[in-house]
């Protein structure tokens, strides 16, 4: 019977009928946990189950000191879970309608019994409100309530099973996180293992390109070195051949000295018709001229020339050929699938043997050297010694 019809035969009925809808109206009117009327203020739980605020904050109390700061607890009628805000019980809404109808029934009762009629005394032991004639005989520790033992058996099961199935839940959700946690590092294996071995790739390539480059650096040198000495030769040979011819002709100068002290004419003209120094030193430089004279330019080193513009900027432009699957593999790979297959393939667009052996050709091979092919060339007049 609902509070409305008992407020109608209350109003309307007889005397009996008036007496019935009281009695339903009181037992409406307990509060399943102090077992008395409610005292105001009622507030309404979301199951729109009514409790005194006083017991609801004590029923909040018991539950927050078993569990800290759960901000939560459990109908006592209906054992649905009420969630409080930070306001606690004094954020649930008032039940007015309940608190007008308690007012009512204390009117009603006045008014049937002049004389103010002596409180129930205590029960021995209360009853269970969900099943009537069942004592209150077990308290149970987790909802912080006294319950019957028919209670227990029914709802026990039911705790029982929901705990079961929350902790599979955890232990699949577990065993799903270690997967994923397996593949990550799976995958962090696969990437350090992939970098030595592209680092040592690099490695390499480069200790390759730096033999090359020590290989044509010592050769280039070697032409100039090889050059110099020929030159250095030739113009130490000629120094020779000049300090020879200077050499002669001092003697000839003394010898022509000496004759021209020569009181004997005879002696004089004879020593000047076998050494005539005017005609021997002349004989001598045009023959000086003619085969020991080194061209303009000799010292220079024209033909060394050499631009290593396009190979220094092909140096600087040295990088990975990456391609267009690039994008695709960290799509790919952020999409969560295939770590162990993605880590194996990186990085992607790494470059082919091909493609390496190619870029040191196109570096290094036959373009570091001298422009002209000719440079160690001279003239035959500089080979006559």
């Amino acid at each position: 019977m609902s509070l409305q019809a008992d407020l109608s035969c209350l109003q309307a009925g007889g005397p009996e009928e008036r007496e019935a809808a009281m009695t339903a109206l009181e037992k409406q009117l307990m509060c399943p946990i102090c077992l008395e009327l409610f005292n105001k203020p009622v507030v309404i739980l979301p199951c729109q189950h009514n409790l005194c605020r006083k017991c609801a904050n004590e029923l909040y109390q018991a539950r927050t000191t078993m569990m800290v700061n759960s901000g939560r607890f459990r109908c006592p009628s209906c054992r649905h879970e009420v969630v409080l805000d930070r306001h606690g019980v004094y954020g649930l809404q008032r039940n007015l309608l309940v608190e007008n109808i308690i007012d009512v029934y204390k009117q009603e009762v006045s008014h049937l019994s002049p004389a103010p009629l002596p409180p129930p005394p205590p029960s021995s032991q209360p009853t269970c409100s969900d099943h009537d004639g069942e004592k209150m005989n077990i308290y149970c520790l987790t909802c912080r309530v006294p319950t019957c033992s028919r209670l227990q058996s029914v709802r026990g099961p039911s705790v029982l099973d929901e705990l079961s199935g929350g902790v599979r839940s955890l232990v699949a959700f577990r065993d799903k996180i270690q997967s994923v946690i397996d593949e990550l590092e799976e995958t962090c294996r696969h990437v350090e293992e992939n970098c030595k071995a592209q680092k040592q790739s690099v490695s390499d390539k480069f200790n390759r390109m730096f033999s090359i480059l020590d290989e044509r650096h010592k050769a280039m040198t070697q032409q100039i070195t090889a050059e110099q000495e020929e030159k250095t030769g030739h113009a130490q040979a000629l120094a020779s051949c000049y300090g020879d011819s200077v050499e002669a002709n001092t003697k000839l100068l003394e010898t022509a000295a000496s004759s021209m002290e020569e009181p004997d004419m005879a002696a004089f003209i004879q020593v000047s018709v076998i050494g005539h120094p005017g005609r021997t030193e002349k004989s001598d430089l045009s023959f000086l001229q003619n085969r020991f004279t080194l061209r303009p330019g000799y010292e220079n080193l024209r033909s060394y020339r050499f631009n290593f513009g396009r190979q220094e900027r092909a140096l600087r432009s040295i990088d990975f050929s990456r391609g267009d699957n690039s994008s695709s593999y960290l799509e790919e790979t952020q999409s969560g699938h295939n770590y162990k297959e993605k880590a194996s393939s990186w990085p992607p667009g790494a470059q082919s043997e091909t493609t390496c052996q190619q870029q040191e050709h196109d570096l290094l091979g036959g373009v570091l050297d001298f422009s002209s092919k000719n440079s160690l060339m001279v003239s035959e007049e500089e080979r006559l010694l």
